[in-house]
């Protein structure tokens, strides 16, 4: 879209006070790489939101921007990209060592002097919650939250619905674990929602 491409780079100064900024890929690489460097320059945390596998792996190919990210939503088939790992055919519940092994990868990459989580969607089988504290030798803590079993309407902006809502979450003082079960509550409401992409009962 041509108004995408007219998105301005935030300055520093603009961000300052500015606790959260989430940027999705649909603005030019360049504007998200300064934005995402000004963000950390002016105290802010970095929230990215991927939108699509080539927009994904485009932006992910070098550090320059994810390495000033401090939470990802990818879903899975975004998250492979972004951690440039290969699997051959698609987990089970029982069976995410490689998505915990792409997480890991990513978080590797990701803003290293503070914590760092990815939250990576699986349709019915979850959310899977991989996080690190700050420092060279942090280890990464996976935790796989279970789906509701619901009726599905539509999937359209179910995982838009779930990063806003964790974000909510977090502002208002949950931690990351109740900020997933926060965002997967609120996706429900998006998903079942059949007259749009996101539920207005939110």
């Amino acid at each position: 879209m041509d108004a995408n491409q007219q998105i301005p780079t935030p300055s520093v100064k603009a961000l300052s006070g500015v606790e959260f900024l989430l940027i999705d890929s649909n603005a030019p690489s360049r504007v998200m790489i300064e934005s995402a460097s000004n963000a950390v320059k002016a105290g802010a945390s970095v929230f990215f939101e991927p939108t699509s596998v080539p927009k994904a792996k485009q932006i992910c190919e070098n550090d320059s921007f994810i390495k000033n990210v401090s939470y990802a939503f990818p879903n899975e088939d975004e998250l492979l990209a972004m951690s440039n790992t290969s699997v051959e055919g698609e987990s089970t519940t029982d069976d995410l060592e490689h998505v915990k092994h792409a997480a890991s990868n990513l978080l590797g990459r990701m803003r290293s002097d503070s914590s760092a989580h990815v939250v990576v969607t699986l349709g019915p089988r979850g959310v899977l919650l991989a996080s690190k504290s700050g420092g060279p030798d942090s280890s990464v803590e996976h935790t796989v939250f279970p789906a509701e079993a619901i009726s599905k309407v539509s999937s359209n902006g179910a995982g838009d619905t779930l990063c806003g809502a964790f974000i909510h979450a977090l502002l208002n003082g949950a931690d990351e674990k109740q900020a997933v079960r926060f965002g997967m509550k609120a996706a429900i409401l998006s998903l079942q929602y059949e007259d749009g992409a996101i539920s207005p009962y939110i």
